[in-house]
């Protein structure tokens, strides 16, 4: 297959941002990749590592004339830089991004880009704890579920679909709510517990250096996902709020219901929490991704 679009203009060259870059050139699927970043030294990254072909930290001179801008920043970069962009885009362009949030996204794309060009969220649950260019893998999308939610259903749409299905994602539609809805749970949640259990446990200044030592394979899974960008993770937490606030209720009152029978020693009870718990956990599907050691539901823009 040829190339499916001129130019693209990537907005955040990150590991997100650079994976799809260099994916996108190594299958040439774009005929030239702009990547647009304020730092210098990341932008001389990208370039020797095959991310983008051209740089330049102007807004301006980035998105004009690309058929394809891909917004991947974290999600309150994104939210102010839609405005930013927005006379600079060129007519029929379509304009995406990678962010874990959609309904704040979708509603400042709505409001502030020109009827000229289409916008179609994105997220693609795929992801690393690693930061940077340099740790961007053109493999990262393949067999991985990449959401879209869509303003418009047109041939630049349709096209985009056509450059994952190539990129060897599996593209799912979803409504922007129902997304927040379900990755607050399967992804901002988990990135939630894991953050205050990694603080818990880091309290514990009088055996620090026993618990390091001693911490292994369940420790380090559990925890893993607290190594995510810390701005990036805000954001979530500050574009998803009302779902995550929800959440985070029930959380406690299952974790205070499992303190108490802790407490009470109830072998009984605690039996048949350990058996739900794992009886729901074993149906969750084994993906090729996830054996690849990647983790599904981050990132944002690696967003």
């Amino acid at each position: 297959m040829g190339a499916l679009f001129r130019r693209a203009a990537l907005v955040g060259v990150g590991m997100l941002g650079g994976s799809l870059g260099c994916a996108m050139l190594q299958r040439g699927l774009v005929e030239e990749v702009v990547g647009i970043d304020q730092s210098h030294g990341v932008l001389a990254k990208a370039v020797s590592l095959g991310a983008v072909s051209s740089t330049t930290a102007s807004l301006s001179e980035g998105v004009g004339g690309a058929d394809l801008v891909i917004l991947a920043a974290p999600v309150v970069a994104v939210l102010e830089l839609l405005p930013k962009m927005a006379p600079f885009l060129a007519p029929g362009a379509l304009v995406s991004d990678v962010c874990s949030t959609k309904v704040a996204v979708l509603q400042q794309a709505l409001a502030c880009l020109p009827e000229s060009v289409t916008f179609l969220g994105g997220h693609p649950m795929a992801g690393s704890e690693k930061d940077g260019v340099e740790a961007l893998d053109q493999q990262l999308f393949e067999n991985a579920v990449y959401v879209l939610t869509y303003t418009v259903r047109n041939a630049a749409s349709r096209q985009f679909v056509r450059l994952l299905e190539q990129l060897g994602a599996i593209p799912v539609e979803m409504g922007a709510e129902q997304h927040d809805r379900v990755v607050a749970n399967v992804s901002h949640l988990p990135h939630l517990a894991a953050s205050v259990l990694a603080e818990v446990v880091a309290a514990n200044s009088k055996d620090r250096e026993d618990i390091l030592r001693l911490a292994a394979g369940g420790f380090r899974d559990t925890t893993r996902v607290a190594l995510g960008n810390p701005q990036l993770w805000r954001d979530i937490c500050l574009t998803n709020r009302s779902e995550l606030v929800q959440l985070l209720d029930v959380y406690l009152r299952e974790l205070g219901a499992v303190r108490d029978l802790v407490a009470a020693g109830d072998e009984h009870g605690l039996f048949a929490h350990f058996q739900r718990a794992r009886d729901f956990r074993s149906q969750v599907p084994l993906s090729n991704y996830a054996k690849k050691g990647g983790q599904l539901g981050l990132e944002e823009g690696r967003e």
